[in-house]
């Protein structure tokens, strides 16, 4: 049996903690969360690892690791469908787990999206300062580059979602723009030895099935950022129908955009120089050298998908911020709206500890990195956190729909596909584990450690000393027709809206 939730405190502001609703399209939410996956980025960044492994057969391993990601998706849609909020992991597990698991969740998720500010500054930071030095021979340090890209950021987030999914699009479609272009002349020319399908053969995996395995892994890696677009559930026009919409056609969109770059991958490197591939380092470098004859343009276009990847990045991580300090679980000033619905005070504060971190830590503080090694650093953090955050949902949708929607629990869909999504997500895990990264990534395991920690000495004392915080874990904002700013619980009176509104009673799942 459930317990409905109680009304958190009213909020101290005045001005009400609501987000804009219904002001992000369908397309809008695509661009988006295809934007936080930052496709040029993680072509350029992650094919090389997963070419070591996958050698000629990576178009394969990429068509694994897409089949992973949608079996992902399907379980944000499954509790999209039900919890449109902007907490997504946070709200979703309070569900799935109860008030303490929603919790943990919830603190999981507020480190891996704060690294994807941190992150994304240093390596911007970083690549404008290498290419006005190596193109202009104008010396600008990277952190002043940082805090110029940085204040660039704060600006478009703070006109509003819509703004920021607009400006997240132009500089998606210039991205991928850039690399079909280049697909383009690899496959018109045939590549180095024609077109085949031999891509798509396991045996021509240099290291056989386990290369595909470590392919995938970087696959996988590839599309972290898809799952953003849940975090925009209460800006969603039609949420329960957009977000699901929006996630499964960005994981297929980009993962075929990802399969026809490693397929020209393979083909411009040729099967008869498969262990070249392998063994290249910047395979991407190479290819655009080789056919254009130029590499200044890919430099561009790395920073361009950077550019788009933080402005999205970003917002998750604020919708995260905002949504914990609504309820009372960080402080209640994150959770404001300014008059324009925009969350202000989450937008500058997330963006002043990201560049805090990144030039602090890629500057000299805790081994001077560099803006390079901070990347690395935070999206090894990002990218282990988000893989255990997934196999937290999938668990949790099944117990979800068990406890609260029996009637509706399809046994393929919400119990077979997220149970398989778990088994296939613990290898991204066994490969960030092993073999022992270099330091400073051989510490991330321990820094999700001690942050779990943390976390859960805070949750003893929050049980202790305030219980109204907890309570109001999963709350779910939802919309009535015709009214953009009410909730599904009346924060006044505390008491839920009838079905004829369209709106389920909101409860913590426990029995």
């Amino acid at each position: 049996m459930s317990t409905a939730l109680p009304s958190p405190p009213a909020s101290p502001n005045p001005k009400g903690g609501s987000l804009r609703r219904n002001t992000l399209s369908v397309f809008g939410a695509v661009a988006m969360c295809m934007a936080f996956m930052g496709p040029a980025t993680s072509v350029a960044f992650n094919t090389p690892p997963a070419a070591a492994g996958a050698g000629y057969a990576l178009p394969l391993a990429i068509v694994l690791a897409m089949v992973a990601s949608l079996l992902v998706a399907n379980t944000i849609a499954a509790f999209a469908r039900k919890l449109p909020a902007a907490g997504f992991a946070y709200t979703y597990n309070s569900h799935g787990f109860g008030k303490s698991g929603g919790f943990l969740s919830g603190w999981l998720l507020l480190l891996t999206y704060g690294m994807v500010g941190p992150m994304l500054f240093a390596a911007l930071g970083g690549y404008s300062h290498d290419f006005l030095d190596s193109q202009f021979d104008i010396h600008v340090p990277w952190q002043v580059m940082s805090l110029a890209f940085a204040a660039v950021v704060w600006g478009v987030n703070s006109l509003g979602v819509s703004s920021s999914a607009k400006t997240a699009l132009i500089f998606l479609v210039l991205e991928v723009g850039v690399l079909l272009g280049l697909a383009g002349v690899i496959l018109g020319d045939g590549g180095d030895s024609g077109l085949s399908v031999a891509p798509f053969n396991p045996a021509d995996s240099i290291d056989g099935f386990s290369g595909l395995g470590t392919g995938m892994l970087w696959g996988i890696l590839m599309f972290i950022g898809f799952e953003s677009v849940a975090t925009l559930g209460e800006e969603a026009r039609g949420a329960k129908r957009s977000i699901p919409l929006a996630l499964f056609t960005a994981v297929a969109v980009i993962g075929t955009f990802y399969v026809l770059m490693a397929y020209s991958t393979s083909i411009g490197f040729g099967s008869a120089h498969g262990s070249d591939l392998a063994g290249d380092a910047a395979p991407l470098t190479t290819l655009v050298d080789r056919y254009w004859g130029v590499t200044w343009i890919l430099a561009l276009t790395v920073i361009v998908s950077q550019f788009a990847n933080v402005v999205s990045g970003s917002n998750a991580a604020v919708r995260v911020l905002f949504s914990m300090g609504r309820e009372g679980v960080l402080p209640r000033f994150l959770g404001r709206t300014n008059e324009r619905h925009v969350p202000q005070s989450a937008i500058t504060a997330y963006l002043g500890f990201s560049l805090v971190f990144a030039l602090a830590l890629g500057s000299g503080f805790g081994g001077d990195l560099g803006p390079l090694g901070v990347y690395g650093f935070a999206g090894t953090i990002l990218g282990l956190g988000m893989v255990i955050i997934y196999i937290l949902m999938s668990i949790a949708v099944i117990r979800f729909y068990l406890r609260e929607h029996r009637g509706e629990f399809a046994l393929l869909r919400h119990g077979i596909l997220p149970g398989a999504t778990v088994l296939l997500m613990l290898l991204p895990i066994y490969g960030q584990l092993w073999p022992v990264p270099d330091h400073p990534n051989n510490l991330v395991p321990y820094v999700i450690v001690g942050w779990m920690v943390l976390g859960a000495a805070y949750l003893v004392w929050a049980h202790r000393s305030r219980p109204e915080v907890l309570a109001a874990m999963g709350r779910v904002f939802e919309d009535e027709p015709g009214d953009d700013t009410s909730s599904a619980t009346d924060a006044s009176t505390g008491s839920s809206r009838t079905a004829s509104t369209g709106v389920v009673p909101v409860s913590t799942g426990r029995t």
